[in-house]
């Protein structure tokens, strides 16, 4: 798998300390299906004031989306292996989207149009 097309899960939890046995949960289940997967550790106070569930973000960029199995294979063996955690897919289609080119506009159109 290309680094560009790489699947990454961010583990966000009250505490370091679980934060880093979650990270080597998501590790032994990507290992498991044989998924390619880098891991991010976070914790975040203000995810106490909401839930004290951890979560799991997998992030992946939208090629791998529609023909990944394994990634919704991975999403759910989290799911199962942690049924407090919060499971969540973030595709990012940033690449799928882009602007088409400006229109070539005539100098005798750009005058009618008052065009600079």
């Amino acid at each position: 798998m290309p680094a560009a097309a790489r699947i990454t899960c961010e583990v966000t939890a009250t505490r370091l300390p679980l934060a880093a046995e979650l990270a080597r949960i998501v590790h032994a289940c990507a290992k498991d299906i044989g998924q390619k997967i880098s891991v991010r550790t976070t914790t975040s106070a203000a995810s106490v004031r909401r839930s004290a569930a951890p979560v799991f973000t997998l992030h992946l960029p939208a090629a791998l989306a529609a023909d990944q199995h394994p990634v919704w294979c991975l999403a759910c063996r989290l799911a199962c292996f942690c049924p407090t955690a919060r499971v969540s897919v973030q595709v990012h289609g940033e690449n799928a989207f882009r602007p088409a080119p400006s229109p070539t506009i005539a100098p005798a159109a750009r005058r009618r149009l008052h065009v600079a």
